[in-house]
């Protein structure tokens, strides 16, 4: 047994004298009648003078009333007032109003009748009021006791030591806005309302009625809205014992109130702080201390992803992370599946994804062994279907990037591929393109979110000179980006105009180009965007769904020349983007149409940069955790049809180009100087997509054998 608190002991006849406010003390008692004589005299006894002792009763069903009055008579040099209820208010915040109401100090302290104090611990608290004008809050760390005054744990720091932090450590005054965004947007640090000294506000008594709705973190509340007003004192010496009592019993019927009561604070919180993903992921493992006593109907949402293998520079990862975060945002739980290299593990593995993409606060595990009982399983892509099958769970998602089939030649990928889609998974796709392909071969019941783009990253910038340039993202390792097509039209370009120079970028690929070009590698978004502004003209080839980069680039203000094929038809505005015929004589034409066109370009930028303001990130976002929101609520239903946007013809060189331009391909080939793909380029993608598929299909056997 540790040691026993004994607060006579300490008393003094020492007083503060000098720059003393007025500080109510308020003791709300509902059958405490053995402990209310150490309470109150461990507040008549502070060093700090207490000007004003108002005890409450909450119509106890004990003999407190009478010990109340016979403590109350011995005190003659404090204002003393004692206000018993003939009914119980059946809330503690009532309680607290009313001896705010009540209160004539600048200052209070709500003394609840079962703790004790240190004669020092008001003195400590009003301390940091002093030192700093802007406190509103000060609280001293507590020593808890049991009901014999046995101390049970000397402080709260091992509640605090969840954040592996040293805060708590010392004594500080901080701003109360940063205390809560970083720890009260997770747990309620401010453990015990005795340990507490309040500045009196105007509008305290509204914020504890706000906090009637809660019945077990109403406090935690209250400390969340205080503290956006003003500063927060701390002291480290544990000068406020909170009494533990013994044999109480958490019910699962509280447990699941209590569980209910964190996320709504903890969600609230973070939404009005923006909170990053290490506060989320702070959130999920406060949470996980109780999955043990939550049933599973008050438990948040789970979702698990199975996702092939990160890699750097993929756009499509860093939609899937981009969207599981937005999911962890909206309030549901997600972890991460990936599929095994045989080289990473799961830290390994999130730091590949908070290094390539974003910080994520989904848990993370290598291979696709079953964690949880999971409300929705997204499959991602072709290499996760087969895995995704073998899972069993209440509803199965399909979040569709783009037409994988079209990734692999007509044959076995191809049709297990497209026969995915007829699995009865709810698709949920990148864009309308998709969306309508789904309804309208597959009869899927599609829902979509729109392309969108990080406006914080993509926009107009002042002083950044313009380039009689282009630029082309690269990426030979994706046949359906249609670098060879690209490369013999950016031949043609640099033949007939040697003055408009050509930027590379978006693949780390070494290799030899055959015209002149800059070369820049797999680039930050900072430096895209930079790019952007910079060039005349974006080239940007899909084959199938289109990508983000033109999205991008209009939120730039660039103009961009795309293919003229079906699945560009649905997504792309007509005033922002010129859809040219998929040839490479085409393609070149139409860029050297919009360099030499400088008002074609002007109203080009300008309607890409309008037009970009109603598709920002957030909005995307939205969409998708709505399109969930419907199938964890068995809710999908038959899509609205999808229209084309983009009426225009398609963009087409004259004769006189064409056949210049063949000339100039034709006298590349008489050089042996190939415009496509050099032979040193790594293999082509397909090779490596067979190769995968190859390879996860001998794991596929191998789980299959083993289970």
């Amino acid at each position: 047994m540790g040691r026993t608190v004994n607060i006579y002991e300490r008393f003094s006849d020492r007083k503060v004298t000098e720059n003393v406010k007025r500080v109510s003390a308020i003791v709300p008692n509902y059958n405490y009648a053995r402990f209310l004589k150490e309470r109150i005299d461990s507040i008549v006894n502070q060093t700090y003078p207490v000007a004003e002792l108002i005890v409450l009763d909450d119509c106890s069903t004990d003999n407190s009333r009478e010990v109340i009055e016979e403590i109350l008579k011995g005190i003659t040099d404090i204002d003393v007032k004692f206000i018993p209820n003939e009914v119980n208010s059946g809330s503690v915040f009532s309680q607290w109003q009313k001896g705010i109401r009540a209160c004539t100090g600048e200052y209070f302290w709500i003394c609840e009748a079962d703790d004790s104090a240190e004669p020092d611990f008001l003195e400590t608290c009003m301390s940091g009021f002093a030192e700093n004008e802007n406190v509103v809050l000060a609280y001293t760390d507590s020593a808890r006791i049991d009901d014999d005054n046995n101390v049970i744990r000397e402080n709260c720091q091992d509640l605090y030591n969840m954040f592996g932090t040293d805060h708590w450590d010392h004594s500080f005054v901080t701003k109360g806005s940063e205390e809560v965004k970083n720890y009260l947007s997770v747990l309620n640090t401010i453990l015990n309302v005795s340990g507490v000294v309040w500045k009196k506000s105007d509008d305290i008594v509204d914020i504890m009625e706000d906090a009637k709705k809660y019945h077990v973190a109403g406090d935690w509340y209250i400390y969340t809205k205080v503290l956006e007003k003003g500063d927060l004192a701390f002291s480290s010496r544990s000068l406020n014992y909170y009494r533990k009592h013994t044999g109480s019993v958490t019910s699962s019927v509280k447990a699941d109130v209590e569980y209910g009561e964190i996320c709504e604070i903890e969600e609230m919180v973070a939404e009005k702080y923006h909170a990053g993903m290490d506060i989320y992921r702070w959130q999920r493992l406060r949470r996980s201390y109780m999955d043990h006593a939550v049933s599973k109907e008050a438990h948040k949402k789970r979702i698990a992803w199975i996702i092939p293998h990160p890699g750097k520079g993929s756009g499509g990862h860093r939609t899937i992370i981009q969207n599981v975060n937005a999911l962890i945002r909206h309030g549901y739980e997600c972890d991460i599946f990936v599929e095994d290299d045989g080289v990473s593990n799961a830290e390994m593995v999130l730091q590949k994804i908070e290094e390539y993409y974003e910080p994520c606060a989904a848990k993370v595990y290598v291979g696709f062994a079953h964690q949880e009982d999971y409300d929705l399983l997204f499959v991602t892509g072709w290499q996760t279907i087969d895995f995704g099958r073998m899972q069993q769970c209440q509803r199965h998602g399909y979040f569709i990037q783009d037409f994988e089939p079209w990734f692999f030649p007509m044959g076995n990928e191809y049709l297990i591929i497209e026969d995915s889609y007829r699995l009865g998974y709810s698709p949920v796709t990148i864009g309308k393109w998709l969306s309508y392909k789904m309804q309208n071969e597959f009869g899927c019941h599609a829902q979509y979110f729109d392309f969108c783009a990080d406006l914080n990253v993509y926009h107009p910038l002042e002083n950044v000179e313009k380039e009689k340039a282009v630029c082309y993202v690269w990426q030979p390792e994706k046949p359906r980006r249609g670098s060879e097509v690209a490369f013999r039209a950016l031949t043609i370009l640099k033949k007939m105009r040697p003055d408009i120079k050509v930027y590379l970028y978006g693949s780390a690929i070494e290799a030899e180009v055959p015209f002149e070009a800059e070369k820049l590698g797999i680039i930050p978004v900072d430096q895209c965007n930079e790019l952007y502004n910079r060039c005349m003209v974006g080239l940007c080839m899909s084959a199938s769904n289109p990508s983000r980069i033109p999205f991008e680039m209009m939120a730039a203000g660039l103009p961009v020349v795309e293919l003229y094929r079906e699945n560009n038809l649905y997504d792309l505005p007509e005033e922002g983007v010129s859809l040219a015929q998929s040839s490479p004589a085409d393609i070149a034409a139409d860029i050297i149409r919009l360099v030499d066109d400088e008002e074609e370009r002007q109203k080009m930028s300008s309607f890409g940069v309008q037009y970009m303001q109603d598709y920002p990130l957030e909005k995307g976002f939205e969409q998708f955790t709505a399109a969930v929101d419907l199938i964890l609520a068995d809710k999908t239903e038959e899509a609205a049809p999808v229209k084309k946007m983009y009426e225009k013809p398609a963009y087409t060189a004259d004769e006189a180009f064409r056949k210049e331009a063949e000339e100039i391909l034709l006298a590349k080939m008489k050089e042996k100087q190939p415009v496509q793909q050099p032979e040193n380029a790594p293999e082509s993608m397909t090779r490596i997509l067979k190769r995968k598929a190859r390879s996860l299909k001998r794991r596929v056997d191998l789980w299959r054998a083993r289970h």
